[in-house]
């Protein structure tokens, strides 16, 4: 199964100012694409630091770099020109985004402000496409096997930006699906987790984890499932499989499932 990295930028993530819930959202949807997920970083807005640690991700070989924030119109706004110096590449600003924003703003071209101007900037040779929902453009560069995207910080414009571009793009390499479920089950963790081990084992491509901080004392211990298989259908049919062996192990033992 392929694999992915992502990247949080930002000083406010790092002081633990504002949450990462951008790499929350990602890492649902690309693992639901049957990616998985192997790193979450949270980088600050220093241009070496990210490239560093760009460098390093690249040299794990992950399919796919999806790098968020650092895209914006102001000083500390340094993504574009990490990856530029990552790649080797010069930063460029992209006429077409330069147009598009000018359309939008009903207004010529040379009347663009200078932090829209600034935001139209990417990689030399990269393909760069208009943000749906707000201004920064998305930057996408191939570099070897790895696909790495710079998409916008803020939460909506990410959102629409992965689903316009990438979405559909990661759909069709991965050829894999996912599908994830939460169940309770009245039981410990160390009564559950032998019975989950197990099923690992029997039915590859299945993850458990049982989330102890969210025992319930009157419902029980949440089970999160998350199972990958060819396609939504081979998730599903696989996933009713696996719950009914579970539901059996759990009442042999007097215990409830809900």
């Amino acid at each position: 199964m392929m694999s992915a990295e992502i990247f949080a930028v930002g000083d406010e993530l790092c002081y633990g100012r504002v949450y990462d819930t951008n790499s929350f959202w990602l890492a649902d949807q690309v693992t639901k694409l049957g990616v998985i997920v192997n790193r979450i970083t949270c980088v600050r807005d220093k241009v070496e630091d990210l490239r560093t640690a760009l460098e390093e991700g690249l040299g794990r070989s992950p399919r796919f770099i999806f790098i968020t924030g650092g895209l914006g119109p102001t000083p500390d706004d340094r993504t574009i020109e990490a990856i530029a110096k990552l790649v080797g590449r010069n930063v460029v600003t992209e006429d077409l985004i330069l147009g598009e924003m000018a359309g939008r703003r009903g207004v010529p071209v040379k009347d663009l402000s200078p932090g829209l101007r600034s935001m139209a900037r990417t990689v030399e040779g990269a393909e760069c496409y208009p943000n749906p929902v707000g201004w920064a453009p998305i930057t996408i560069v191939t570099v070897g096997g790895t696909l790495l995207a710079a998409l916008p910080g803020p939460p909506k414009e990410m959102q629409g930006c992965f689903t316009t571009y990438l979405s559909e793009k990661v759909a069709g390499v991965t050829g894999y699906r996912s599908i994830s479920h939460r169940i309770y089950v009245t039981m410990y963790e160390s009564e559950v987790f032998p019975l989950l081990e197990d099923l690992a084992r029997s039915f590859d491509g299945a993850y458990f984890k049982p989330l102890v901080g969210e025992y319930k004392q009157n419902v029980g211990l949440p089970v999160e499932i998350i199972v990958f298989g060819e396609s939504e259908m081979v998730c599903r049919e696989k996933f009713v499989k696996l719950l009914s062996s579970l539901k059996q192990e759990v009442t042999a033992r007097g215990k409830g499932l809900i």
